[in-house]
């Protein structure tokens, strides 16, 4: 960002008159971009970006002399203080994907609306800022409110992965409200969207950010508090931090299992419980999460598909050599009058069903329509109760364990 306007620098790369005219005039309707150079071709762009060095590169994918992903390639690995947004008249997954694996932070369409053009702006100068502090510490931190980190505080933080194999069982919706039941004025819960591709944790609590879990990567062996809590949510009426998930699905490629580990890792020094919420698809995130986990919540439901899933999961957590104390396992939507008893699933996956959180069909829908927790939302009812003894079984679980001081498997390296 320019330090003399306090601008967001921007070079348009555009060989099409009328597309260049078009975007210089909606550039225009946003009062922290500072258009610094107008390019018609590849050459002309690297010149420019060379010598005014601006925050971003916005690129038209289809130029004269050279397409905008080797363009961006080049700019990427000769001037990465420099962030780059490829525009194009289509959004294919492929072109996407080619352009995200190419190093762009972002991808946008000629139609784009000024709301949209804004976020990913803004977001690409924050990515700007970040390479360049990491470039040159003296340059400042990004602008805000200056964090409070209190001593003591997150310095040893326990994580909480909450894992489903079987997608639809309200995984999202238990680490949500545990995250919840787990906070009280002594400690900081942070909750992190480890779904990567479509994840929506923070419309749990009605939330909309600029940044998520994506923008840590540039500083991935260089991560700080300020840092952390500048891409973060902070929902004030509960006082609960969220790290989304990236924007956009095809970005959850640029997070490795090896990058997410570093992260939640991190995370410890920042709160006192970091519950993860999970895929069902075991990616190397998702694993690195399911490493990461002091206690993994796993989810099941009286369903035959459900409960084979859980068995072979928990067939694979032992052949990894992991150990089923760092394993709860809660039945979730669960119905008194079912035929397939809490007993018989215990019985069948040779693992003690921890805690049953109650089928209520009314407190969920109350909750999504309001976008807010059931926790909040239906704060005396049996499903809510039922959160808060779970956060209960995992205060006692993580005690336990830390007690016993057994030597514990790890997958991924700890930073």
């Amino acid at each position: 960002m320019s330090d003399a306007h306090n601008l967001i620098t921007v070079v348009l790369v555009e060989n099409n008159p009328q597309l260049s005219k078009h975007l210089q005039k909606t550039l225009g309707l946003i009062e922290e971009i500072e258009v610094v150079n107008i390019s018609m071709s590849a050459q002309e762009a690297v010149e420019a970006i060379r010598d005014l060095k601006p925050d971003i590169a916005l690129i038209e994918y289809d130029l004269p002399d050279m397409n905008g992903i080797t363009l961006t390639e080049m700019l990427r690995r000769d001037y990465p203080g420099t962030q780059v947004v490829l525009i194009s008249q289509d959004n294919y997954t492929d072109l996407v994907l080619k352009a995200v694996r190419a190093g762009a932070c972002d991808f946008i369409t000629h139609d784009v609306s000024i709301k949209e053009l804004t976020d990913v702006l803004r977001r690409a100068s924050q990515l700007s800022l970040v390479e360049r502090q990491r470039q040159t510490p003296s340059v400042g931190l990004p602008s805000g409110p200056t964090p409070i980190f209190v001593p003591g505080r997150g310095v040893n933080g326990r994580i909480v992965t909450v894992y489903s194999p079987k997608g639809g069982t309200g995984a999202t919706t238990i680490a949500a409200n545990l995250a919840l039941a787990l906070m009280n004025n002594e400690v900081r819960v942070t909750l992190v969207d480890g779904c990567l591709q479509y994840g929506d944790a923070h419309m749990f609590f009605n939330e909309l950010g600029q940044f998520s879990v994506l923008d840590l990567v540039p500083r991935i062996y260089d991560l700080d508090i300020p840092l952390v809590e500048s891409v973060m949510l902070l929902n004030r009426a509960t006082g609960l931090y969220i790290l989304p998930a990236p924007p956009r699905p095809e970005f959850a490629e640029k997070i490795t299992g090896e990058n997410f580990s570093r992260i939640l890792e991190f995370m410890r020094r920042f709160s006192d419980y970091i519950v993860v919420n999970t895929h069902s698809f075991i990616s190397d995130p998702v694993l690195a999460a399911l490493d990461a986990g002091d206690v993994v919540v796993l989810v099941v439901e009286q369903q035959i598909n459900a409960i084979r899933n859980v068995r072979l999961f928990l067939d694979l957590w032992d052949a990894l050599g992991m150990s089923r104390e760092r394993i709860a396992l809660v039945m979730n939507r669960y119905r008194k009058d079912h035929p397939i008893t809490v007993e018989k699933v215990s019985e069948r996956l040779k693992h003690t069903v921890a805690i049953t959180i109650p089928e209520d069909v009314e407190a969920a829908q109350k909750a999504d329509a309001l976008g807010i927790p059931i926790l909040r939302s239906s704060k005396d009812s049996e499903i809510a109760q039922s959160f808060i003894a779970l956060a209960e079984h995992v205060r006692k679980r993580i005690t336990n364990l830390e007690r016993a001081e057994a030597p514990r498997m790890r997958l991924f390296a700890v930073a």
